[in-house]
């Protein structure tokens, strides 16, 4: 039953979020929508949903699972342990949802165009050096958010470095991403994910730049090398 629950308030949250996505997305004048920033309804509704895909990956789930399983000391049924082994995470999407998508509504967005044909993932929102955090809530507060949107347009909340440096970046703003910079934000979207890459057939990020270097470490599968860092600037404008 929990299991239903969550996933009934998941299709809530995206039912929601599409409407939004389409103001985004689908402005006949421009790449980047005239209609920004946001309301707050709409904003409200993709901070929602945007802290829903942090939540619920299989990255967060094993990574959970890997914390807590030094505790485990029964030996249990299969089917028992498969049931036990998810709760813990169904606890952790529902203690944080709430906290998580304020915090995200409470920050600046940018609303980014490249000419970069950019990939997603199964995390499809990607926090700059912070994917496997203990506090995620802290690390969604101040770290560099990544979220493609489609192939050429995508969401970025600049974290704490950046709105140090440059005031523009302390409320909403749009931004044109170069090419250059567009294959770093590839790279960073391949890194972080843990089962699988997608991307639009017709906008092949692999026709301009193939990965290298280590991706993210995954702790549950016995990984041990330093996770790679990032670094993101860029110039802004505020909507007028």
């Amino acid at each position: 039953m929990p299991h239903h629950a969550v996933e009934d308030l998941f299709t809530q949250l995206e039912g929601a979020a599409a409407t939004v996505m389409k103001t985004v997305l689908d402005d006949p004048d421009g790449a980047l929508t005239g209609r920004w920033p946001l309301d707050t309804e709409e904003r409200l509704r993709l901070a929602w949903w945007m802290a829903a895909q942090i939540l619920r990956t299989t990255r967060q789930r094993k990574r959970l699972e890997h914390a807590s399983r030094a505790a485990e000391r029964l030996d249990v049924p299969a089917e028992v342990a498969a049931i036990a082994s998810n709760n813990p995470h169904l606890t952790y999407i529902v203690e944080h949802l709430a906290s998580l998508a304020f915090t995200l509504f409470a920050r600046p967005w940018g609303l980014a165009f490249t000419s970069m044909c950019l990939l997603t993932s199964d995390v499809p929102v990607v926090l700059f050096n912070a994917p496997d955090a203990e506090d995620q809530l802290a690390a969604a507060a101040a770290c560099d958010i990544l979220l493609p949107l489609d192939p050429h347009r995508l969401l970025v909340l600049p974290g704490a470095t950046m709105l140090a440096r440059d005031p523009r970046k302390r409320t909403d703003h749009r931004l044109v991403i170069p090419g250059g910079v567009g294959i770093a934000l590839v790279q960073v979207t391949y890194d972080v994910a843990d089962a699988f890459v997608a991307h639009h057939p017709r906008h092949d990020p692999w026709r301009h730049w193939q990965p290298s270097g280590p991706r993210h470490p995954s702790p549950w599968n016995g990984d041990s090398h330093s996770a790679p860092m990032y670094s993101l600037e860029y110039e802004s404008w505020l909507p007028i």
